[in-house]
């Protein structure tokens, strides 16, 4: 796999991509027809984007709150001293937590959260502070997503250099 700074993306691979943000079911046929190249350079396009580990996978995006998770939070997780590595393995046994990121924050590690209601988001939390080595978290639930993955237009730009 190629460092993912050692990728360019051009115009086309731009173009790609925004493609299969839109729409990840696409075929190769109807990319082809869309971006105006042979369905053969589309395939090795795809092919090496996967390769290089720019595509990572094909995956649903779903939405949460249509099967019953309509909380979401994002909980700043403080550990305890030089203690991250202890806790990151419990956190993703918790069905739950959907995300976790170091940060340079006040916090260590930032979560993303999902809950059928309120209760269930608190019980989340006692599920996450009975991890040994976290000394605290903070939670911010969200209210409304205002914007949500914007990739298709950083697609945009990346394809203008």
């Amino acid at each position: 796999m190629l460092e993912q700074s050692d990728y360019k993306i051009d115009r086309i691979d731009a173009a790609l991509l925004e493609e299969l943000q839109l729409n990840a079911r696409i075929g190769v046929v109807e990319l082809s027809r869309r971006l105006e190249i042979a369905r053969g350079t589309v395939q090795t396009r795809i092919d090496r984007l996967v390769a290089s580990g720019v595509i990572r996978g094909f995956t649903a995006n779903l939405n949460l709150e249509a099967i019953g998770y309509h909380v979401k939070a994002y909980i700043t997780v403080e550990v305890k001293e030089g203690q991250i590595d202890s806790v990151v393995d419990p956190l993703n046994q918790i069905n739950e937590v959907v995300e976790v990121h170091s940060v340079a924050a006040q916090g260590d590690l930032l979560c993303l959260v999902v809950a059928r209601s309120n209760q269930h988001l608190m019980e989340v939390l006692e599920k996450i502070l009975s991890i040994p080595d976290i000394a605290r978290t903070s939670t911010a639930i969200v209210l409304k997503s205002q914007t949500e993955n914007r990739c298709h237009q950083l697609l945009r730009s990346l394809g203008k250099n």
